[in-house]
């Protein structure tokens, strides 16, 4: 009875599971993550970089949103402006973007903040009556 109920405690997740430490890396493979994460951090810094450049124009200037198309990445929109320049980004659910596509076909959207978090830079965008969208920026892409 007793190892039910302790099997049961750790199936649902109320005690926690004891794990055994993963292999030991060697100096290389330690040296390795390193260079790969030094690297992860650089590139991640000039992209926030280069998306703060051309976001900063179109916000200066309420560039409107011209088109949401497909990313080859799932769940990734490209979003293009009308003056070319195209962000690639990510929702938070499915479906956020159906509220978006519907204002463009009435009215102007257009970017209205970027913001720099632990996730990533968070771009919103606001049209008509004070609705606005947030999308994580993932990147940017070229117009088609």
């Amino acid at each position: 009875l007793a190892v039910i109920a302790l099997a049961l405690l750790l199936g649902l997740g109320v005690l926690p599971v004891l794990r055994r430490p993963g292999p030991e890396l060697s100096a290389d493979e330690r040296e390795l993550h390193e260079v790969f994460a030094s690297v992860e951090a650089e590139v991640s810094s000039d992209l926030v970089t280069m998306l703060r450049l051309r976001v900063l124009e179109l916000i200066d200037r309420q560039v409107p949103v011209r088109d949401i198309r497909a990313a080859p990445t799932r769940r990734v929109a490209r979003i293009a402006f009308s003056n070319g320049v195209v962000v690639l980004a990510r929702t938070r659910t499915p479906g956020d973007l159906v509220p978006m596509a519907r204002a463009m076909m009435v009215t102007s959207v257009t970017l209205a903040s970027i913001a720099v978090t632990d996730n990533g830079p968070v771009l919103r965008f606001k049209w008509n009556y004070g609705h606005s969208l947030e999308m994580r920026a993932v990147g940017l892409d070229q117009a088609d």
